[in-house]
């Protein structure tokens, strides 16, 4: 299923402090894969020994088993749910065959593996795995093998969201397997090509693949393969809006699953025809009409239930379906099956509000889940579990559930291979409403906690949460490792006396403003709801980028007494000259510094900088180097984009301080900025050019002479400086832009200095074609040669400069510019 990033959950300030729908706080119906129904038998190769199982995963492993005997042992375990211990059969299997030079059975072991890693949620490791084997595969001319491997590799980018290579490996192999006359492998590559297509939208085309894939597994007798495509047809069907075509299409895929002997692919089809009319159920329902009602009390988003007619008969079939999949899973041992029965039991239980049986299933979810150590699916049945017992006013209870749901999450590192059978969905259909509930109950308790040892450490929980759940929604936007890097990487320091960090946390009731100083932190309560101060804040951000009026002001003051006049007195009793903000949603989107009080800017009291992430921010002082700064831009249109107007102008002025090197023009391309970077102690990097950061981290990119520099690309060019002694302390873009409503494109411009490596950023919310934007940046690469000065008080300063000036008070001259992530 493509994930929904217009759908709202907490960022752009309209949060769910109750029990979240259920239908997002779980996976919805998910695609089969070919691999889900059982490994595949290939045919031998030749392949001299290498040392390839020692390299992926260390020690010498020795085991007191044969390899053949792991291969049957892991191939147990993973028929039983459990996957972790089938990997770790599966490892032992593949370092025996190494070292006996068995290359066919390695690559075997190495398959197998992989999809045991795909299934704990380590896609990452096993898309290395399953590289290393495609690399045998193809050394030994096994074309076959290699269709298969190239399937499961697109599926693992499938299951990361990036489904451009996903369809790229699944076509590859598709035409493989068509050329050695596989149709078993053809019928099961085009079912994961379907996947791919859903996810890309592009139902027609999936419906007709799933279609092909399920008439020849029908010619092949795989019938477990032709329920799979059936099932996913259905789905495919069920999000292009063909409501009474998925009906009868699950209707089959239900009758054709029944008639399967007793296995781990029965459970998994049953389960997911389950979440089949569970969400028919709610297309049918949103689609007749049946309004959504808010328990007021609660602040609970439930969805209205039909007593009768085909909505609540929907909902009994997911229960029938779920149901036979727990006695399926019990049958065969598949603890992990039965977790995910009961669980989503659960999960319509709660729904209907049968709370004392939905907690029973949640409880039985997790009993399950612990057995075969799933933290996948753990976490979730501990959130339904903490939704549950707080519903029934059991807060101390549903608070130690949410903890263990939050703390289960750590080990997944974020990849969002959420539900059975997994499938990539976006940070907002899975861990963010739990992020959103637990910070509410923290801070509902820290509001009324006795003592004040007992606020501070709700408080602190608070900001932990916050940061970690910051720091999965940027790596969701990313998709990759920056993150981690990053953290891992982070410099040492604390925040300094004169520094305050506000964590603004909205809910739809209320605005929550966490405040942290020297001093520690203090929790102050807006009367806001989230929809008025989302509201505000997107006229602000449209207002504020006319200069030819003042209709900014009334909006600006507003936010203003919202985020800024609640904090006044402890900002000026503790001294506070720089303000960190660590924005979320919508907030992202506007420059804090053009907030007023209704004499001055708040840019005129305090310099103001952002950060996604206090732990992503790295606190340590910086040695600023002189003639370290490289200069790149463009003053001709490329690719039909134009050049910033005053680029030359700007570049040049920035070089009278500075000096260092200038690529300009043909002189400015990917290859030639690799090498600069690459051959000097650069501390600077200075981009005059036209920068896009989009909703998606694909999107964005910094425009060379020689083309688009996507974001994936600029991060591996300045990241060299990584790893050395100096990182590279600023990179600016001072021809960036972003949508005005676009939160999505603002995280990613809040985590350029993460996905870059920089120590800091520099860049704009908007462009200017105003001299005033060069005259700014050249002022604050002037205030920056002081190394008393921070550079959040550089940029104020600049800022401050031309806001003196006759004719530029108005904030579209000089607030455009965030600093983001490293202040000092």
């Amino acid at each position: 299923m493509p994930t929904k990033r217009n759908m709202v959950i907490r960022r752009g300030m309209k949060r769910s402090h109750g029990a979240a729908d259920p239908l997002l706080t779980r996976a919805r119906a998910l695609p089969l894969t070919m691999l889900g129904l059982g490994m595949l038998a290939f045919s031998g190769l030749a392949w001299p020994a290498s040392g390839l199982a020692l390299e992926l995963f260390g020690g010498s492993g020795a085991s007191s088993i044969s390899p053949s005997q792991e291969m049957r042992q892991g191939t147990t375990q993973f028929q039983q749910g459990a996957f972790a211990q089938a990997a770790a059969h599966w490892m032992n299997a593949a370092r025996g065959y190494e070292e006996s030079g068995q290359a066919k059975e390695l690559c075997q072991a190495l398959i197998n593996l992989a999809h045991a890693l795909q299934q704990e949620g380590q896609i990452r490791r096993a898309q290395g795995t399953l590289q290393a084997a495609l690399k045998l595969s193809e050394q030994n001319g096994e074309r076959g093998l290699t269709a298969t491997i190239l399937a499961q590799l697109g599926n693992t980018f499938h299951l990361l969201g990036k489904d451009e290579p996903a369809t790229e490996h699944l076509t590859k192999a598709l035409t493989l397997a068509r050329e050695e006359n596989k149709p078993v492998l053809v019928a099961g590559v085009l079912n994961d090509l379907g996947n791919a297509l859903t996810a890309r939208r592009q139902f027609a085309e999936a419906i007709d693949v799933y279609a092909e894939s399920r008439s020849l597994a029908i010619e092949a007798k795989q019938s477990a393969l032709a329920a799979t495509a059936q099932i996913n047809g259905a789905m495919a069907l069920l999000q292009n809006q063909q409501l009474s075509e998925a009906h009868r299409h699950l209707d089959q895929a239900w009758s054709d699953v029944r008639s399967l002997g007793d296995s781990q692919a029965k459970t998994a089809g049953l389960l997911n025809i389950g979440l089949g009319y569970e969400e028919l159920f709610a297309a049918t329902t949103a689609k007749s009409g049946v309004a959504r009602k808010s328990d007021a009390g609660k602040g609970r988003a439930t969805e209205a239930v039909a007593s009768a007619g085909p909505g609540a008969g929907l909902l009994r079939q997911s229960s029938e379906a779920f149901t036979a999949a727990g006695e399926v899973a019990g049958r065969t041992g598949d603890a992990r099956g039965q977790s995910y029965a009961w669980g989503y039991l659960g999960g319509l239980l709660e729904r209907e509000h049968r709370n004392p049986e939905a907690l029973e299933y949640s409880r039985k979810a997790t009993f399950a889940a612990q057995k075969v150590n799933a933290p996948e699916s753990l976490y979730r049945w501990q959130w339904q579990t903490a939704r549950l017992l707080r519903a029934e006013g059991k807060e101390e209870e549903a608070l130690a559930a949410y903890q263990r749901a939050v703390t289960l999450l750590k080990p997944i590192h974020y990849e969002y291979s959420v539900g059975y059978q997994g499938r990539h969905h976006s940070y907002y259909e899975s861990v963010g409403p739990l992020f959103v509930e637990y910070e509410d109950v923290l801070l509902r308790r820290a509001a009324a906690a006795k003592t004040p040892d007992q606020n501070e450490q709700l408080l602190v929980q608070v900001k932990d949460t916050v940061e970690v759940s910051h720091a999965a929604e940027l790596q969701d936007y990313f998709q990759d490792d920056c993150v981690t890097t990053v953290a891992s990487h982070r410099g040492a320091g604390t925040l300094a006396p004169g520094t305050a960090v506000v964590y603004p946390i909205s809910f739809p009731d209320r605005l929550e403003l966490l405040l942290e100083t020297a001093n520690g932190l203090k929790q102050v309560r807006v009367p806001v709801t989230g929809e008025k101060l989302t509201k505000e804040i997107r006229s602000f951000r449209r207002l504020i980028q006319d200069s030819q009026s003042q209709n900014y002001m009334s909006s600006a003051q507003t936010l203003h007494g919202w985020l800024v006049a609640p904090l006044q007195q402890d900002l000026q009793g503790a001294g506070i000259h720089t303000l960190v903000m660590v924005a979320e949603g919508s907030l992202r989107t506007i420059p804090m510094g053009a907030l007023h009080d209704g004499r001055h800017f708040l840019v005129d009291s305090l310099a103001v900088a952002v950060t996604p992430s206090l732990a992503l921010t790295d606190l340590s002082a910086a040695q600023r180097r002189k003639g370290s700064l490289l200069s790149v831009g463009l003053t001709e249109s490329v690719e039909g984009l134009s050049a910033p107007r005053y680029a030359e102008t700007e570049v040049q002025a920035i070089r009278t301080l500075y000096g260092g090197k200038l690529l300009m023009n043909k002189q400015f391309s990917a290859p030639s900025l690799e090498e600069e970077i690459k051959d000097q102690g650069v501390g600077i990097v200075h981009v005059a050019s036209h920068t896009v950061v989009g909703t998606e981290a694909r999107d964005s990119f910094v425009l060379a002479h020689d083309g688009k520099i996507t974001m994936d690309r600029l991060s591996q060019l300045v990241g060299l400086q990584q790893y050395r002694q100096q990182p590279l302390d600023l990179l600016t873009l001072s021809s960036c832009e972003i949508a005005a409503e676009d939160d999505r494109a603002a995280l990613g411009l809040s985590g350029v200095a993460v996905k870059t490596g920089a120590r800091t950023a520099l860049a704009s919310l908007w462009t200017s074609d105003d001299e005033t934007t060069t005259e700014l940046v050249s002022e604050f690469y002037r205030q920056l040669q002081d190394p008393a000065l921070s550079k959040a008080v550089a940029l104020q300063r600049a800022q401050q400069k031309i806001l003196s000036q006759r004719g530029h008070t108005h904030p579209s001259f000089w607030a455009a510019f965030l600093l983001i992530n490293n202040w000092m």
